[in-house]
């Protein structure tokens, strides 16, 4: 009688629980595939390199993304060439991806060798606003990170992801696995060790990164490593590529099915033993 009754009271739940879920079953199709959170080739028309401190909101995804860069105090952003000063959206740095699918050329000029955040390093804040939930599978390519043949620069990257307070590792997985220009020099840092010769065009420098769990921001610090000695080093830039994430599961409609069947049955049996 007790068994019954209990089974009872489930069924009732399940079955409110599956008319619940109903609705979201339109979106069960698009659940579970990579969504791009920032695509740069749309961001192009219009953009400008950002001063120092200055936050930029934009649509992505199913919410949006606060951008922020700033620098330390001995540091200054640089430009590329006879290029603009950089961060700009370009095909500079972006492997052999070609000039249609763009990448955010990050360029710095530090006082010294930074090694951590501070004085002499560039840092770049990504946080996720207006979704339902932490963002999963965030990632992107770091293009070009490599050392300069004559020791005049080492690109190190240190990035974090979080979730709240709490800091979530990077996956770092070079493009490339044998004869790149990378080496992972603890959890959350990269250096540049072997000179790219191919840059613009190959893409022995590029990683791909993922965060182990779900984040709601992220932060990339680019400074310079410690294999070139105590100089001021020269002007040095990496490429950000496309950011990419995960939505969260939906039930599909199947589960859905299962849930109102059996919450159904639980119903009809507290109806016939009334």
């Amino acid at each position: 009688m007790m068994q019954k009754r209990f089974l009872s009271k489930i069924g009732c739940v399940l079955a409110i629980a599956g008319v619940a879920l109903i609705p979201a079953t339109a979106k069960a199709n698009v659940t579970g595939t990579p969504q791009s959170l920032i695509d740069w080739d749309q961001l192009e028309p219009g953009w400008t390199s950002p001063t120092s401190g200055q936050v930029r909101t934009y649509s992505a995804g199913q919410g949006t993304i606060d951008l922020r860069f700033d620098l330390g105090a001995t540091t200054k952003f640089d430009r590329f060439g006879g290029g603009p000063i950089t961060p700009t959206i370009s095909s500079t740095l972006n492997g052999s991806l070609g000039t249609e699918n763009k990448s955010l050329h990050l360029q710095i000029d530090a006082e010294g060798i930074g090694l951590t955040q501070g004085s002499n390093s560039a840092t770049m804040s990504a946080a996720f606003k207006n979704f339902k939930s932490p963002l999963t599978d965030v990632s992107f390519t770091l293009f070009d990170v490599d050392i300069d043949n004559g020791r005049t620069w080492q690109d190190r990257v240190i990035l974090k992801g979080f979730l709240g307070n709490q800091v979530v590792a990077p996956i770092f997985t070079p493009q490339i696995l044998s004869n790149n220009t990378i080496q992972i020099v603890d959890t959350y840092t990269i250096d540049g060790t072997r000179y790219d010769s191919n840059a613009t065009n190959g893409n022995n420098g590029n990683v791909l990164v993922k965060f182990a769990s779900a984040i709601d921001r992220f932060e990339l610090v680019f400074t310079d490593g410690d294999d070139i000695g105590n100089i001021n080093p020269r002007g040095h830039g990496i490429g950000i590529g496309d950011i990419t994430y995960t939505p969260a599961a939906v039930p599909e409609p199947a589960s859905v099915l299962g849930l109102l069947v059996f919450g159904t049955f639980g119903i009809g049996s507290v109806l016939k033993r009334k």
